[in-house]
């Protein structure tokens, strides 16, 4: 390093110094927040969107919170609150959109701290403006116009100088970017179907987010099929995101020929150069005349035509995206896990359309309620812009990823069990240490193994990817009374939420991205209804009536497990859990499903309920989950303090239901039902040489036993808990889903009581 640069190096290690003094002084808090590039690219100046919880009672996060760089200079950023602003009793939630720089394959760490002094601005804010159909959207270098006569998009314009300059005739994108379908029945597109609904729901200077909704109706006189987008515009940027879910809500089955999402852009040119891209080598090109074409089409996990100008190349993968440029600049296309979701198709032509086939010709048949969710990518970009592409297909698959750091996660005490990060780690002692590096190691690459890696340019794993069945797991049952077939096993026991806290454990994006694919299927799939009530069920061929094989709805609240869906809300920005796990919380308040004859539906029903509790601060939740409550301890004093049941598990699921009820209420009560529960179930059922509670199920008591000694006092507690967790770490091979669900659910929170073991000692 030479003299100037050793000079700057130490003035900026003294400004951030004394940046961290003053914040110290003042005695502000500081939430670090992870960043990871994983496309290997530079990115300036990039919109990063990340959920950040603040303990129950924190008083320092009551405003919006600001953003810090590594350096300690202020970057432009919004902030939504996601909790209830008068809840104190439990954690809240923070939606923090930034502006972030991060160099290729790099990791850093930026600091959210609180809000006091005036806000930075990026320089192409976002600007919302109401119109009489709708709104005109812009940032300076994109202008969109919503019309709820023209969903989705009714036009786009593009200033690649950023000079907010948009004539109203020279739009990029004069024709509206079109949504159609075809069934047996007839054809429907945005174009010709009623107007649509349109509702912002987020608005800033990095961000504004949209909620298009309409019917698009297949034949006159039937229900019709519903199409809901999320749509997102930032500072900065020259692309806009589109969440978009196709719902069968005709109330009847509907045999499914093609989807599409298509456009036209005006690109200058008597010749445009296209590119598609290729998973792991360089993007296929060629020239088109205004009569060319080209397309490639995914029929199986490893079935690839392509098509038009573009040679046969099985080996060619695509990665998801096509791009047009003309003489001034052009225009892509991305649809995110593109194979994963096969069947799909890209096909572009020489007069600037573009076409996205959400689902190829396929005879395919959706249950009422089914839904498919599509996350696209619409990016414009100038002459000049020589890496266009290579930022077309990151932001389409893999844009820089944001979290709170684990350390902070567990401060907060916003999950029920800690994260093993290195400060927990530290305060053990060194065997205990060990075991929780091997646990940490063990469930990362359960989890991964389960799925199979979902991208890369690797083989997928053809049984768990697909249009339906794209990150769920199947199950086969082998007892005499189960009809033939494949089953599914994504609700059983929240294996989404395992898979997300799994990445705010390790920090791996691969876990990201598998956790949002197997919440994206629950959503599309598992929890809909084939009976097309308003209230959601299990639905379409992939959980069926494990008796008589057919589809059939829910009688009970053995699936509802809100915790997934709710997480996936505040790390993925995802809106449409939300909403599921608040109509599945609704359903319990309203309809009879507990019985004693199966317990899960007694700790489904209770977790379901505290998590809408904690997400709204509605009390109507929390008196819902008492009753629950109340009938089980009323059930326990007759059954002798136990919880008898046909599966050791299901007794744990019930008692970690019961703690997280304490976590909330501190009720003396159902502590003394958690002890009883506990204790009876070791007088009975403890094994000495498997050293187990009965079996591999009983390490779902491992959040009662550790609350018991951390309230208690009683080594027992802790002994019993230390045991089965040695026996998890060194001899269980844990590799069906159900068991990697159920037994590292609750393990860890067996640390906390051995963090205050060692530092009492």
């Amino acid at each position: 390093m030479g003299k100037r640069g050793a000079t700057f190096f130490f003035i900026a290690i003294l400004c951030l110094s004394i940046s961290l003094l003053v914040q110290a002084n003042k005695g502000a808090a500081v939430i670090p927040v992870v960043i990871k590039e994983r496309a290997g690219l530079d990115w300036k100046n990039t919109p990063i969107t990340v959920g950040v919880p603040v303990a129950a009672g924190d008083r320092s996060f009551q405003d919006p919170p600001r953003v810090l760089d590594q350096w300690g200079r202020e970057v432009p950023s919004q902030a939504i609150l996601l909790s209830p602003s008068t809840a104190t009793t439990v954690p809240k939630w923070w939606r923090i959109t930034f502006l972030g720089t991060i160099n290729r394959h790099d990791s850093l760490v930026y600091r959210v701290v609180p809000g006091e002094e005036k806000r930075g601005q990026p320089r192409a804010a976002v600007r919302v403006e109401k119109t009489a159909n709708g709104y005109l959207v812009e940032n300076s270098l994109l202008k969109l116009e919503l019309n709820t006569k023209q969903p989705l998009v009714a036009k786009a314009w593009f200033d690649p100088n950023g000079r907010g300059l948009f004539p109203d005739d020279a739009p990029a994108m004069a024709v509206p970017l079109e949504l159609g379908i075809k069934t047996t029945s007839g054809e429907s597109t945005t174009g010709s179907a009623a107007d649509a609904r349109i509702t912002l729901e987020e608005a800033g200077p990095l961000r504004a987010v949209f909620r298009i909704t309409g019917p698009l109706l297949i034949q006159a006189g039937d229900a019709p099929f519903t199409y809901d987008c999320r749509l997102v515009v930032s500072a900065e940027t020259s692309y806009l995101r589109l969440a978009l879910r196709l719902i069968n809500t005709t109330g009847q089955p509907v045999t499914m020929e093609e989807a599409w999402v298509r456009a036209a852009f005006n690109l200058k040119g008597e010749r445009l150069e296209t590119a598609f891209g290729v998973d792991g080598k360089a993007p296929k090109t060629t020239g088109l005349r205004r009569d060319g074409w080209a397309g490639v089409l995914v029929d199986s996990p490893d079935r690839n035509r392509w098509s038009g100008t573009f040679p046969a190349a099985p080996g060619d993968a695509p990665a998801g995206w096509a791009a047009l440029t003309g003489a001034e600049g052009g225009v892509g296309l991305g649809v995110k896990a593109f194979r994963q979701q096969y069947p799909k198709g890209l096909q572009v032509n020489g007069g600037g359309q573009m076409r996205i086939q959400l689902l190829n010709s396929s005879g395919q048949v959706w249950e009422a309620g089914v839904a498919k969710t599509h996350q696209l990518t619409l990016s414009f970009f100038g002459a000049r812009d020589r890496e266009s592409l290579q930022y077309l297909e990151a932001i389409t698959n893999k844009p820089p990823v944001a979290t709170a750091a684990a350390e902070w996660m567990n401060q907060t005490g916003i999950l029920a069990q800690p994260l093993m990060a290195r400060g927990l780690i530290d305060e053990l002692s060194p065997e205990l240490q060990s075991m929780a590096l091997l646990l940490k190691e063990k469930i990362w690459s359960a989890l991964l193994n389960l799925f199979g890696p979902p991208s890369e340019g690797q083989a997928i794993t053809a049984d768990y990817w697909g249009f339906f069945n794209y990150g769920d797991l199947p199950i086969t049952f082998a007892g005499p009374w189960a009809q033939p077939g494949q089953y599914w096993n994504n609700t059983a026991y929240d294996l989404p939420y395992q898979l997300l806290c799994a990445y705010l454990q390790t920090e791996d994006p691969a876990l990201l991205e598998v956790g949002e694919a197997a919440l994206t299927h629950w959503q599309d799939v598992d929890l809909v209804n084939p009976i097309a009530n308003p209230r959601p069920f299990p639905g379409l061929d992939h959980l069926k009536d494990t008796r008589s094989g057919a589809v059939s709805a829910a009688n009970d609240f053995r699936p509802f497990a809100n915790g997934g869906l709710m997480l996936g809300y505040y790390l993925l920005d995802d809106q449409f859990g939300y909403e599921l796990a608040l109509r599945m919380a609704d359903r319990v308040t309203l309809q009879a499903g507990a019985t004693f004859t199966d317990l899960r539906t007694f700790s489904a029903g209770i977790m379901t309920l505290l998590t809408a509790y904690q997400a709204t601060g509605h009390q109507r939740y929390l008196d819902s989950a008492a009753e629950l409550v109340e009938l089980v301890l009323g059930w326990q004093q007759q059954q002798k303090g136990g919880f008898p049941t046909d599966f050791i598990y299901k007794a744990g699921l019930l008692a970690d239901s019961l703690v997280a009820y304490y976590r909330i209420t501190g009720d003396p009560k159902v502590l003394a039902g958690i002890q009883a529960a506990v204790d009876y179930s070791l007088y009975h059922f403890w094994d000495e040489e498997l050293e187990l509670i009965q079996n591999g199920g009983g390490l779902l008591f491992t959040s009662a036993l550790d609350l018991l000694y951390r309230e208690t006092g009683e080594e027992k507690y802790y002994l019993v808990n230390e045991r089965q967790i040695r026996v998890l770490a060194s001899e269980l091979e844990v590799k069906e889903p159900k068991d990697v669900a159920l037994y590292y659910r609750t393990v860890f929170s067996f640390f906390n009581g051995a963090r205050l073991r060692s530092n009492q000692r």
